[in-house]
């Protein structure tokens, strides 16, 4: 992969900030100066306030918020400083910069609950950072109350008040923020659900951490950059056999769909040949709907509707005549508990790339040692209720917890798990996670899932790595939606629709690949 936006956890930061100090003797008081000093440059840019509140607490937070203080007195601008004491204890940098303010007679507010927040046209957030792993009290969770209730434009430091900094959940209040600035590192409580909803706007700036530490990190923010000079390319000479051949095992008789828009978004993104392993039940359907299929009929099951297991490795061996590039088990393959031994047996037929979608995934939550015990290349592509049953954690809980499942659905599997949904996760077994940037709610229609996983295999048997697969795969699918949306509207986008316009979106993601990303990047969260 190219130079991205990095993920970091509270403990990482609190890593980081350790070792920057203890083993690389950069003062912490530096780090705290470019921290407040950059803020104050986008504050400054970004409101040009006439008369601000910081409201801070006694960390390292508040001494941020006391440099910005100390940055607009002198530059000329109108500020107050309100102090929370939320806690006993209070970090040398708070310490060393609130005797800086007093020298300079800005002017300490004490009474947060007389205070009239309307005498302001900003209110500047410091009261915590990632440091909060705690409930918030009464007097504390007043003050953001208020501060939310008010229509004054609010600005956070590293993080709105009150939000995990690693799952995006809140300690019973959180801080509305308008814009957050946040430093060195993207927190990944700021992109999940319900995390991003505390923040319109996230502005990241860069501290003077060492190289060594943050190549150090192997958590990701997936964005149009995140390609840059990724995309290989075609070579003129090409044949279809240059760009790989998926086989879709799937299909039933009252879900003849969902493998055909697999394999269709397949090719759409590029691969060479699709072939279609469905029960005979739906050939006649689908080789009308999809003429350029290969297609390998395997018997019905007895009740007619799916295939006959017990038939459905000889027919393979019999029909295939070559290893395919990728293998796509699930899409409308029904849930009877006989298909299990399609889903093992195919497992154990190919040496390819495996994904699990949909049925698959049904399936195969039945014996989850299936997947522990192979050695094979596994992607599996749950929504939140198929991650419930392969996890068996209730769908409230994976939706509070959706980084921490992932990675460990993925440890337990050995698989590359795609847990989608707003940000979708992605999650490999060597503990690497990438938090996608792209797609929107108008996507959330049917067929969906079965375009990502042709999208993803297509990648596949087209060369890439199965995690650059996954990754961008999870990508162009996003951005295809939001292309979308931009045209026509964030309601009712199809899956068809998506197919339609993925080499339009790849063509774009080339051609935006060239770009460079700042140094200071906005992200619209």
């Amino acid at each position: 992969m190219i130079k991205n936006m990095k993920l970091a956890s509270a403990n990482q930061i609190k890593e980081i900030d350790f070792l920057s100090t203890s083993r690389y003797q950069i003062p912490s008081k530096i780090r705290m100066e470019i921290a407040g000093l950059k803020s104050f440059e986008i504050i400054k840019k970004e409101y040009k306030p006439k008369n601000s509140l910081l409201v801070i607490g006694t960390g390292n937070n508040g001494g941020d918020g006391l440099v910005i203080a100390r940055h607009l007195h002198i530059d000329g601008f109108k500020c107050e400083i309100l102090i929370v004491n939320s806690s006993k204890k209070k970090s040398l940098g708070y310490l060393e910069n609130l005797k800086i303010v007093k020298k300079l007679n800005i002017k300490i507010v004490k009474n947060y609950k007389s205070i009239n927040l309307k005498r302001f046209d900003l209110v500047i957030d410091g009261i915590f950072g990632v440091g909060l792993n705690r409930n918030i009290n009464k007097a504390t969770s007043y003050l953001i109350d208020k501060i939310n209730s008010i229509k004054i434009p609010v600005c956070s430091i590293d993080l709105p008040s009150g939000l995990n900094a690693d799952t995006g959940l809140t300690y019973g209040t959180c801080i509305n923020a308008d814009l957050t600035i946040t430093f060195d590192f993207i927190k990944p409580g700021l992109l999940t659900d319900p995390g991003y909803k505390h923040s319109k706007k996230v502005h990241l700036v860069k501290l003077s951490t060492p190289n060594e530490l943050s190549n150090k990190l192997n958590s990701f923010f997936v964005d149009d950059n995140f390609f840059k000079g990724f995309l290989k390319k075609r070579d003129k000479s090409s044949n279809k056999g240059s760009f790989g051949h998926v086989l879709f095992i799937g299909g039933s008789k009252n879900m003849s769909g969902a493998i055909s828009l697999a394999g269709l978004a397949a090719y759409k993104s590029g691969c060479g040949l699709v072939t279609l392993c469905i029960p005979k039940c739906i050939s006649s359907t689908l080789k009308k709907k999809f003429p350029e299929s290969i297609f390998i009929e395997i018997p019905n099951s007895n009740d007619g509707s799916t295939m006959n297991e017990e038939l459905f490795s000889v027919e393979v061996k019999k029909r295939l005549s070559k290893e395919p590039s990728a293998v796509v088990i699930g899409p409308g393959m029904g849930n009877r508990s006989g298909l299990l031994r399609i889903v093992k047996d195919s497992i154990g037929l190919f040496n390819c790339p495996i994904i699990l979608d949909a049925d698959g995934l049904n399936v195969i939550s039945r014996n989850l040692n299936i997947l522990k015990k192979t050695k094979k290349n596994i992607v599996i592509t749950p929504h939140p209720g198929e991650m419930s049953r392969l996890s068996g954690i209730n769908i409230r809980d994976v939706q509070k917890n959706r980084i921490s499942i992932a990675k460990e659905i993925s440890s337990k599997t050995n698989a590359i798990t795609v847990l989608k949904g707003y940000r979708t996760i992605i999650s490999s077994p060597k503990n690497k996670i990438y938090i996608n940037g792209s797609g929107n709610e108008g996507m959330a229609t049917g067929g969906m899932g079965d375009c990502l996983t042709g999208i993803i295999a297509s990648f596949i048997a087209q060369g890439y790595s199965i995690i650059d697969s996954t990754v961008l795969g999870v990508f162009v699918h996003g951005k295809a939606g939001d292309i979308i949306s931009v045209k026509n509207s964030k309601r009712g986008i199809l899956a068809s629709e998506i197919i339609k316009l993925l080499p339009k979106t790849i063509s774009t993601i080339e051609e935006n690949s060239n770009t460079n990303m700042e140094l200071d990047t906005i992200l619209n969260a």
